[in-house]
């Protein structure tokens, strides 16, 4: 009976306290559904739409380092344009990585002035922090003469944290001398990217400099064989190296340090006699402007080779074979290979005599021919016949008789005249020894 009655006096305590327990938790509960309507209410910014309301409930839950990392993977013109309307985006503005300054994100139609292009630019940069740049690109157009201001912009992008630096000041003939006293101490060795434009450029060479540099493009740059030089033996990541309008360089060599290099752009380097290329897996050459020496060197890892050049059919069926006989891909340009030059390329049908056997040489890797520019010459078709009995894997051989050239208002009375020539040589001499294999496509300049 005792226990009987003890057992009844716990029982109720122990339900009262369950009760109140209950109570707490729901009351603390309430409070913080409270708090959380207050701090994420709608109603703190008038928004039209039920959905924008919900980004920006859910928006507040992000961490400042996905803001920035979602702003930084904008382009810049709309990096800015949501900077204007949103707080977070703003912040993170300061701090964006990727500058890129031309007619299109400042907004600027072809009858810009320099004072609008300065304006804008120093507008923009005035809102920046000037840190964590890692890409800055200026490109300036035509008519337009900024180089009072470009060393300026220049001192503010160029950090220890510079990756990708692209100046092209297509307005300038040239005149402007690139500060590299700005690439001393230490601040180019994180560029991965060089791409210089319109400009004069003699590189800062300290020990470990340029070890990040992984592509290097100069077009109408001034810089001496001996800057390059120096250049190139310390870019030892170098993959990639482009050279447009370099007027100053005759020789071109290239050191077997850069173990990385795959491929290599010589366009239209007026000067350049000699190219001797020591970088042992160079996979790619690309080559226009006038005749070339290629120097005995490391061309056997080539596999896609494209040259462009005056007379450059007798070179490449004397020289090329051996040189780089793992080609795959071969794309050849003649400037000066139409029968008009009489006393140095014979023609096909004005010939009295066989055509002349090349030595065989084997091309088991050739897969693709290109020639633009065929013509009648005989040294031309010699060497397309020369290139089917040998190719073993050839697949695709295309003779064009034009240069190139996108239409037929582009091609000169000389090039249009040799046509019918070029189309009659192909059918007589060449189009009967294709092999079933290999697809056959003949381009005809005058249609």
């Amino acid at each position: 009976m005792g226990i009987t009655l003890e057992m009844n006096r716990v029982m109720p305590t122990r339900r009262r306290r369950q009760r109140r327990r209950r109570r707490r938790n729901r009351h603390r509960y309430r409070s913080i559904a409270k708090l959380g309507k207050r701090k994420f209410s709608p109603s703190q910014q008038d928004d039209d739409s039920q959905g924008a309301k919900r980004m920006k409930n859910s928006g507040m839950l992000l961490s400042k380092d996905i803001w920035r990392r979602i702003h930084c993977l904008m382009p810049m013109r709309d990096a800015a344009r949501v900077a204007c309307v949103s707080r977070a985006f703003l912040n993170s503005w300061l701090c964006y990585p990727n500058l890129t300054f031309n007619k299109d994100t400042l907004g600027l139609d072809e009858h810009v002035c320099e004072t609008d292009f300065i304006s804008k630019v120093d507008h923009i940069l005035k809102r920046h922090s000037g840190t964590c740049v890692k890409t800055f690109k200026l490109e300036v157009p035509y008519e337009l003469d900024v180089c009072d201001h470009v060393d300026r912009w220049l001192q503010f992008a160029i950090t220890p944290a510079i990756e990708e630096l692209t100046l092209t000041l297509y307005g300038t003939a040239q005149k402007y001398n690139f500060p590299c006293s700005l690439l001393s101490d230490g601040m180019a060795d994180s560029i991965r990217i060089l791409d210089l434009g319109h400009c004069a450029f003699c590189p800062t060479i300290e020990p470990g400099s340029w070890r990040s540099l992984k592509r290097l493009c100069l077009s109408f740059v001034r810089i001496t064989e001996d800057d390059l030089g120096c250049l190139l033996l310390n870019s030892l990541a170098l993959e990639g190296m482009e050279l447009r309008h370099c007027d100053e360089i005759v020789s071109l060599k290239i050191p077997c340090t850069l173990q990385q290099l795959s491929y290599i752009t010589v366009s239209e380097c007026s000067r350049v006699r000699v190219i001797e290329n020591k970088a042992p897996n160079v996979s790619s050459f690309y080559f226009t402007g006038n005749k070339v020496k290629l120097s005995l060197g490391e061309w056997l890892q080539v596999k896609k080779l494209n040259m462009r050049s005056s007379r450059i059919v007798r070179y490449a069926r004397a020289t090329l074979p051996s040189m780089m006989p793992n080609v795959e891909t071969l794309s050849i340009g003649s400037l000066r290979e139409i029968s008009q030059q009489q006393a140095e390329q014979e023609s096909i049908f004005g010939s009295s005599s066989l055509m002349r056997q090349i030595p065989e040489h084997r091309y088991e890797y050739l897969k693709s021919v290109t020639i633009n520019g065929f013509c009648s010459a005989k040294s031309m078709v010699e060497l397309t016949c020369h290139i089917l009995e040998n190719a073993a894997s050839l697949e695709h051989l295309t003779l064009n008789t034009n240069l190139g050239l996108a239409n037929r208002s582009e091609q000169s009375p000389g090039i249009l005249k040799e046509v019918p020539k070029a189309l009659s040589a192909i059918q007589k001499y060449i189009a009967g020894k294709v092999p079933s294999a290999v697809r056959l496509s003949v381009l005809d300049a005058s249609e």
